[in-house]
């Protein structure tokens, strides 16, 4: 078994069978060099019914296997899947997203390309009701072609995208890490750093290979000033505590310089996190006293270098004016 594909299900009835032939669609029929592991997380809906029903010879010729669980949230089902899959390679899908005609067509010529490499990282479409009304393309690193695991984690940071969607992992680096459970906010993030410094090499791909639904709501819409704790307590703590980054590169290190700039790179996507939940949840001084501001010239350098897209830079240099006009809405 080459890949083994994860999809954490909860009440996705009406979007996982888009889902599923998007896949069983990017390879031949009788390609059985990949399975997709459902994990249905406490379904109340037909989820069970519409696989058993639509997937029938998938489920019977095993590339698409179903396990139900009680409710209990996404990080505990990837982690559920990360237990059952037996494929060399483990990458995961969404529910309600899909993937290119060509997405395991393309995965298994990187592994070909690449056999030593640890992280694949490719790109994603975004598009809102209809798949095939691509909105846009992003990248989940700043880096190409063939890399350390520092210059990945680097890149990785600097982009600060981190969709566990748009990484194939080798197996063994893959489950040497699990999602946290109960977190409800940037578990991804928290499960890649530990993926990342286990790996030996990373390859970046400009191919876009994910297809990511953009809903009417977004996570950062619902994060609170609790959860921007928990994820800035996690960076400070696991990366970069004592220079703890170090030990992604052991060969030649971070440097000092490097470390502070990858820093400053969280602090000003940590800070658009914060004014996310405090215009919502916070009076405006409390916020003022609670969010600290990072200079004007880092936003702007961070900004001219690519690292910040204009939303949060223009959120990190005029809250005050975003602030207010998210109030002045909601009246």
């Amino acid at each position: 078994m080459e890949i083994s594909i994860i999809i954490p299900a909860y009440n996705a009835a009406e979007t996982l069978p888009d889902t599923l032939r998007s896949i069983f669609a990017s390879c031949p029929e009788d390609d059985c060099r990949f399975e997709v592991i459902v994990i249905d997380d406490g379904s109340s809906d037909a989820t069970q019914a519409q696989l058993e029903s639509r997937f029938a010879p998938q489920l019977h010729s095993g590339r698409l296997r179903y396990h139900y669980q009680h409710n209990a949230g996404v990080s505990v089902a990837r982690n559920t899947g990360l237990n059952l899959a037996q494929g060399r390679y483990i990458t995961f899908v969404d529910a309600d997203d899909a993937v290119q005609h060509d997405y395991l067509i393309r995965l298994y010529a990187l592994i070909h390309q690449h056999p030593d490499v640890d992280i694949f990282e490719f790109g994603y479409q975004t598009f809102r009701n209809q798949v095939e009304n691509a909105l846009g393309t992003g990248h989940v690193t700043c880096c190409r072609g063939l890399n350390t695991r520092q210059q990945a984690f680097e890149g990785a940071v600097s982009s600060f995208v981190w969709l566990v969607m748009c990484r194939l992992i080798k197996a063994d680096v893959a489950k040497c890490a699990a999602f946290p459970a109960g977190v409800k906010y940037c578990e991804d993030l928290m499960y890649l750093c530990t993926v990342y410094a286990q790996a030996r090499s990373c390859y970046a791909s400009e191919l876009a290979l994910y297809r990511y639904r953009i809903g009417e709501t977004s996570a950062i819409s619902r994060v609170t000033m609790a959860q921007c704790q928990q994820v800035r307590d996690f960076l400070h703590e696991h990366v970069f505590h004592d220079h703890q980054v170090n030990h992604f590169e052991p060969s030649n290190g971070t440097n000092q310089t490097d470390t502070a700039h990858l820093k400053t790179i969280v602090d000003a996507n940590l800070y658009y996190m914060s004014h996310s939940a405090g215009k919502r949840t916070m009076p405006f001084f409390d916020f003022c006293r609670q969010v600290k501001r990072l200079p004007i010239l880092t936003i702007c350098r961070l900004y001219t270098q690519g690292l910040l897209s204009r939303r949060k830079t223009m959120i990190c240099l005029f809250p005050s004016i975003y602030f207010f006009g998210h109030r002045m809405k909601r009246r």
